[in-house]
């Protein structure tokens, strides 16, 4: 006769759950990881695409002040040289993950991410470690080459050929798709 006339909620821990009880939460748990794991990895891929434009950014000045530099020192600088040559080693600016120049060998074997310079085609490609929102005409990579600026003075890394990394809906606000022949920035 000493029962509480209303339960409290400890109460309930005592007893064992059901299988259907368990059942439902293990589902209700599965959504919730399935969803935050594809939240995660939205994110994940907004990041490295946030990082790839940045590493770009970052080259091509490093690459412009280089450049400066030595006109304004009154050094010959041959424009056409430095558009045919490694933009990383003209910019003494090597990235996280670069490989050194490609030379023919199979990019797929390497780790991702993994930066390299293509001699054949004189172009930058990037390897993305995340890539399931991207497309580009070149599959799971993206390529860059080096260009003169639009407005005469200094080198621009621009996309090889227009790609798009957009993510799912829940992240396409937040970063632009690269459809341009320009470096692509956040918006």
């Amino acid at each position: 006769m000493s029962a509480p006339l209303f339960p409290t909620p400890w109460m309930y821990g005592r007893r064992k759950l059901t299988r259907a009880e368990i059942a439902v939460y293990a589902g209700v748990i599965a959504v919730l990881i399935v969803v935050f794991t594809s939240y995660v990895l939205d994110f994940m891929e907004m990041a490295e695409k946030a990082a790839m434009e940045t590493t770009v950014s970052t080259v091509t000045s490093a690459l412009n002040v280089h450049y400066a530099r030595r006109v304004m020192a009154g050094e010959a600088v041959d424009a056409r040289r430095w558009l045919a040559g490694n933009p990383f080693e003209l910019a003494h600016a090597f990235p996280a993950g670069y490989m050194g120049e490609l030379d023919g060998r199979d990019p797929s074997t390497f780790d991702r991410p993994a930066w390299f310079f293509d001699t054949a085609r004189r172009e930058v490609l990037y390897l993305p470690r995340l890539r399931r929102h991207l497309s580009s005409p070149f599959g799971s990579e993206v390529r860059f080459h080096l260009a003169r600026h639009p407005s005469g003075l200094g080198f621009v890394l621009a996309p090889a050929s227009p790609y798009e990394w957009g993510l799912s809906s829940s992240a396409k606000d937040s970063l632009s798709s690269c459809t341009t022949r320009r470096i692509c920035l956040f918006s």
